[in-house]
């Protein structure tokens, strides 16, 4: 009698094969490759079961619009919102791998990622394995939750099985939809609108994105805050001291005044005076004693984004790319998390005996003497439930190189900082009077660096030795002058300021924050500046200018973070995913309207800093409704504008435009354009004459002169047509 089937789907293939591999110990039989399937025999909730384990390669759909919606030209923006959405294949071989595979199986297990877009794939999964299944009076789908993919992790995810969160999956689905049709719509409009009039954008899309844009409005702000920002002049008094009489040193101690900075030159000037007519100093007070720095808390997503950042260079989205292969790998738990607290349950003197035994170097014996002398309890953090702090799981210091290596080194330091004893300083601070004025000086030593010995503070301090001053000592005056500057304006946000304000304005969550930093540069929107500054480009910034003429709340982070927290609702169980879309929907289709009627004002800011398309490409071909010769627009989306009829004319993209000289279109009159894929060899004789207004007739898809149906012209199906494609597409040979 055959053994029952247990199938089991994994979200990447590596995971696929740590997880055949941990539960069959390397025993299993496996055909395919991308992705494979394993096959072995094993025990399942006290059943012999064979087993079968497979994977995806992420989401299996997409949402998108029906292909009745997918012409810009011929789709009101305005009526996407109430569209119907379609679920898109994206992997038919992994849908029907999914489908044989799951034919008369008994169980399924899911193992895809432990957060809500994992939640979602496996709702996904079940649509496809489900029906495919052998019809059991028992609970048949399960749901593996785990966070490394080490043997012991996977073994204990499946003696703990639970059920997939449909509610978690319906957050999800209510967030896609959202996010598809606000942005599509808004997208196409101001694309449409504004290539139509200028064609110097450099972009070939003015795109709009419930999370991108307040992320770009961040970005703007800040821009506005530097070029709004006069600077001042102010004046301070640099003094130093002699140092003590008793003492070895006799080099000057400086001191700071404690008014700071003054913003009046004579009241300056008065205090000066009265120092250097005092010429000694009294030392009123001497504080002494220790103070600690403490260790960082455990690390989590957002502070990995932000220290890989700003101590490595690295960026956000490809960070994350890194994180996700070292997962994959098996060398840390999973990255994406918003926990920075262990559970009770975690066991954090085996991962600190692991990294004493598999990594070499400083790291190694560092966590060796933690592991003989013992650690400290990690900091008080927030544990959210859905996965530890980022670990790491295995050495990685000599088995990895590059951005991989250094990535690896940041998780295992911080890691072994957060349960390490806090850094102990032993500080000093001297207060002093003159001519009625206080002045101070201030010195520390670190005695015990804790932490510090093995992971960078970003924020370190200078040592600084301090002479032992007595209080009721006279000391002279050694320097005294009046120090002259200037107030500085705040510097660009850098990606780590970025990702803080997205977490505090809960724009984005931990997983999705690095795409929408990487978007707002791939649209030319900002730059990458030195030091990993964010700097507007011209469209980034008369974009959310023109924005705000409009409705603030178009970029405005709280209408975002209020959408996140409904989601947030769906997830828990507390709202249903039809009455938050609904309320969201309702609510952009009246901003949409309001953005339509008051565009004049957006406009106004882009004439002053484009050009209108009549200034801008080169003349190519005539209209067929004035006669003159139309402009061919390369820059950002490539388009012919007529400056006579003042209309714009979409052409094919990602190849050439060439005129054909002499040849006209029999139904309108305008000059027809050769379409090119360009010369390369899958590129020969992939090009096609077109008609700038049949092209941008108002029907469901745009159509070229081979698709016309005109037997006057010559470059038309009904001409050149010898019989129907044999493949029966439908198409004509």
């Amino acid at each position: 009698m055959a053994l029952p089937i247990c199938l089991m789907v994994a979200e990447k293939p590596a995971i696929c094969n740590a997880i055949a591999a941990g539960l069959s110990q390397g025993a299993h039989e496996s055909r395919g490759r991308s992705p494979p399937v394993h096959e072995f025999e094993g025990a399942f909730r006290g059943e012999r079961v064979l087993y079968r384990v497979t994977s995806v390669t992420g989401h299996l759909y997409s949402l998108d619009f029906p292909k009745t919606y997918q012409s810009w030209e011929a789709t009101d923006p305005k009526d996407l919102f109430s569209a119907e959405t379609v679920k898109k294949c994206e992997s038919k071989g992994v849908q029907a791998l999914l489908q044989r595979e799951a034919k008369n199986v008994s169980y399924l297990v899911l193992w895809l990622d432990c957060d809500r877009e994992g939640e979602n794939i496996c709702f996904e999964v079940m649509g496809v394995t489900v029906p495919q299944m052998r019809k059991l009076n028992a609970q048949q789908v399960f749901r593996a939750k785990f966070s490394a993919v080490t043997s012991k992790d996977i073994l204990h995810a499946l003696r703990h099985l639970g059920k997939p969160n449909k509610d978690e999956s319906d957050a999800v689905d209510a967030r896609q939809e959202l996010d598809l049709k606000v942005g599509v719509a808004l997208s196409r409009h101001f694309t449409m609108y504004f290539h139509g009039k200028y064609g110097d954008l450099d972009s070939s899309l003015v795109s709009y994105g419930p999370c991108l844009t307040p992320t770009l409005g961040f970005c703007v702000s800040r821009h506005d805050e530097i070029q709004g920002f006069r600077p001042e002049p102010f004046w301070t008094i640099a003094a130093a001291v002699s140092a003590p009489s008793a003492g070895v040193s006799r080099m000057p101690v400086d001191v700071e005044w404690s008014r700071g900075r003054l913003f009046d030159k004579e009241i300056a000037e008065m205090f000066l005076l009265r120092m250097q007519e005092a010429r000694t100093f009294t030392v009123t007070r001497v504080k002494a004693g220790q103070s600690k720095k403490v260790r960082p808390q455990p690390l989590n997503t957002v502070e990995m984004l932000k220290v890989a950042s700003k101590a490595m260079g690295m960026g956000p989205h490809h960070t994350m790319r890194i994180a996700e292969d070292l997962y994959l790998r098996g060398f840390i738990s999973y990255p994406r998390t918003e926990s920075t607290q262990y559970p009770e349950s975690f066991d954090i003197s085996g991962v600190i005996r692991q990294q004493a035994s598999s990594n070499g170097g400083a790291l190694g014996s560092y966590a060796a003497r933690l592991a003989q002398v013992g650690f400290q309890r990690p900091r008080s953090g927030v544990d959210m439930g859905d996965h530890p702090p980022i670990t790491p799981v295995q050495g990685g210091v000599h088995q990895l190189e590059g951005d991989a290596a250094r990535l690896y080194s940041l998780v295992a330091r911080f890691f072994l900082a957060s349960v390490s004893p806090d850094a102990v300083f032993e500080r000093k601070s001297v207060e002093l009077r003159a001519g009625g004025e206080v002045f101070t000086a201030n010195g520390s030593k670190l005695i015990s660096p804790g932490w510090m010995e093995i992971q960078l503070d970003l924020e370190a301090e200078v040592e600084k030795a301090l002479p032992d001053y007595e209080e009721g000592e006279r000391v002279e005056l050694a320097a005294i002058r009046l120090r002259e500057g200037k107030t500085s304006p705040p510097g660009y946000l850098t990606e780590s300021e970025l990702i803080g304000l997205m977490e505090r304005h809960g724009i984005g969550t931990d997983a999705s924050i690095p795409t929408h930093i990487n978007n707002i540069q791939v649209r030319n929107y900002v730059a990458l500046g030195p030091g990993r500054t964010l700097v507007p480009t011209e469209l980034g910034i008369v974009f959310v200018h023109g924005l705000r003429e409009i409705d603030e709340e178009l970029v405005a982070p709280r209408v975002r973070a209020a959408i996140e927290g409904n989601c947030t609702l769906v997830a828990k169980g507390e709202a249903s995913k039809e009455l938050v879309l609904a309320h969201a929907l309702e609510n952009f289709v009246s901003k949409f309207s309001f953005c339509l009627e008051h565009m004049d004002r957006m406009d106004a800011l882009f004439e002053c800093t484009f050009s209108p398309l009549a200034q801008t490409g080169k003349l190519l071909n005539k209209c067929g409704t004035c006669g003159r010769l139309m402009r061919l627009v390369s820059t950002g989306k490539v388009r012919l504008h007529c400056g006579t009829c003042d209309r714009t004319y979409a052409v094919p993209q990602q190849g050439t435009i060439k005129l054909l000289s002499g040849q006209y279109c029999p139904l309108d009159g305008f000059e027809l354009v050769l379409f090119s894929l360009g010369n390369s060899a899958k590129a020969i004789g992939k090009m096609y004459p077109v008609c700038p207004r049949c092209y941008n007739e108002q029907r469901t898809e745009p159509t070229s002169c081979i698709q016309c149906t005109n037997a006057e012209c010559s470059h038309s199906a009904a001409s050149l047509g010898i019989c129907e494609c044999p493949t029966g597409c439908g198409g004509v040979l």
